[in-house]
């Protein structure tokens, strides 16, 4: 297959992927009396569980040897890109508000282009400069609106603790997209089924973490009758779990394996525009003043990105 077309289908497989990361946005708010955190613990536990699946059907000689090799970097994996990440994240949205770790997060698009335009040593500010400063307008103008209601119903909690998590969060899911990328860069030949399985097994190995905060949480029991929260849970559990996890890792595995960090960095963003999409479809109206504008930047600033910088691994070496 022609490089274009390989590049071509990397990028609608990182777009993919974003779109089913999105998912994961809107699933909290049907899952109610339920929190996302054991929502997350479930969604895990599919993902997990139907990862050992598929290995168990595979030749134990087309997984057992990476998994015997690669087993700290697996688990640096799930951790950074799944269960770390999310406990993380949802800590910082707890104690900082919506605002600050959304903005935070938000850089992603921004902050994984330019790592890893230092690592190859293609890094370009010139180049970097209008893609982000699109991607970032655009995100400041979908939140400012937000802030303004909590700043004048003075909901706006100023905590550094919040900060400093969401800046870790930051931190863990840049290490999963670069590692990852790196370390399917160095496979001679990448089977990205078992890749991903292994990457689910391993996430199930690290769902204590999650089980722990259930726990502190407080209890999963519901009183006797209340039977359609169960099956809310237990729907999106699925759709995260095979969807949002095992199909959307296998895809961005794709992606990974053909395309620069630069530019899986900015398909980053197609997770954000979904999310604000199906958040639309969710309350049932169209984009306001704000939200409209800054769909177009977002997207103007991937747009960009992706025609500017280096796109694939083989012609960026």
């Amino acid at each position: 297959m022609k490089e274009a077309s390989l590049q071509i289908i990397a990028i609608a497989s990182g777009l993919a992927a974003g779109a089913l990361w999105a998912l994961a946005f809107i699933a909290p708010a049907l899952v109610s009396p339920f929190d996302g955190t054991k929502l997350t613990l479930l969604r895990y536990a599919v993902f997990g569980i139907s990862s050992g699946v598929v290995l168990a059907l595979l030749p134990r000689e087309r997984w057992w040897p990476l998994a015997k090799a690669y087993w700290p970097s697996l688990l640096v994996l799930a951790l950074a890109g799944n269960t770390l990440y999310y406990l993380l994240l949802s800590e910082a949205l707890q104690l900082a508000g919506t605002l600050l770790p959304t903005m935070i997060i938000g850089t992603l698009p921004v902050v994984i282009p330019a790592i890893a335009g230092v690592q190859t040593g293609l890094f370009s500010a010139r180049r970097l400069f209008w893609p982000g400063l699109l991607i970032l307008s655009g995100l400041g103008l979908h939140i400012s609106p937000v802030g303004e209601v909590a700043a004048k119903d003075g909901t706006i909690p100023q905590t550094s603790v919040g900060t400093v998590l969401a800046l870790a969060a930051l931190v863990s899911w840049a290490v999963y997209g670069l590692k990852n990328a790196a370390l399917l860069a160095s496979f001679q030949r990448a089977d990205l089924v078992t890749w991903t399985a292994l990457i689910g097994v391993a996430t199930l190995g690290t769902l204590p973490l999650v089980v722990v905060f259930v726990l502190l949480d407080g209890s999963l029991m519901l009183d006797a009758g209340q039977w359609q929260p169960w099956l809310a849970l237990i729907f999106w559990g699925l759709v995260l779990g095979l969807l949002s996890s095992w199909v959307a890792t296998w895809l961005w595995n794709l992606a990974s394996c053909v395309l620069t960090g630069e530019v899986l960095g900015y398909l980053i963003v197609s997770e954000t525009v979904f999310a604000i999409l199906y958040n639309f479809l969710v309350e049932r109206r169209f984009p306001n003043t704000f939200e409209l504008p800054s769909l177009v930047l977002l997207v103007s600033g991937v747009a960009i990105g992706i025609h500017t910088a280096p796109r694939s691994k083989l012609s960026a070496s």
